[in-house]
């Protein structure tokens, strides 16, 4: 397969919503028979454009837009799997992505007591008024 951001991003977010897991760079370097280098450096391209962050001491994927590879505060779960959100607006856009009802557990700021909201058909399900800030516009995100 070749090496290409496209192409990268396609096997990365696959893999994820499948499994729930991200690809090892190992196994990357397999599918793409590319060096290890190679896709390192494809991977860091791949981050300049916000798509992913990843890990500074290793390279791995950490996140990858709107998907979290480690625990967050944001847990996805529907019929195909489930998934941590990097935030409440990323945690919208797995349900976007999946194209199927989710339930969406996260606490409010700081408190213990989680909450959980449903995305049923694509529209909030709501049992009571919530509010999401954001600090900056999503535009300049």
């Amino acid at each position: 397969m070749n090496l290409d951001i496209s192409h990268l991003h396609h096997v990365l977010l696959k893999e994820i919503i499948l499994n729930g897991y991200g690809l090892s760079i190992e196994t990357l370097c397999d599918i793409f028979q590319q060096s290890k280098e190679d896709l390192i450096q494809c991977l860091k391209d791949f981050e300049e454009y916000h798509s992913v962050v990843l890990h500074p001491k290793t390279s791995e994927v950490w996140v990858i837009h709107p998907f979290s590879l480690s625990p967050t505060n944001f847990w996805v779960e529907s019929a195909k799997g489930q998934w941590w959100g990097n935030c409440a607006w990323c945690s919208l856009g797995i349900a976007a992505i999946i194209n199927e009802d989710v339930t969406i557990t996260t606490t409010l700021g700081g408190e213990s007591k989680q909450i959980k909201f449903a995305i049923k058909d694509g529209k909030l399900i709501k049992d009571e008024c919530l509010f999401v800030h954001f600090p900056i516009a999503m535009r300049n995100a």
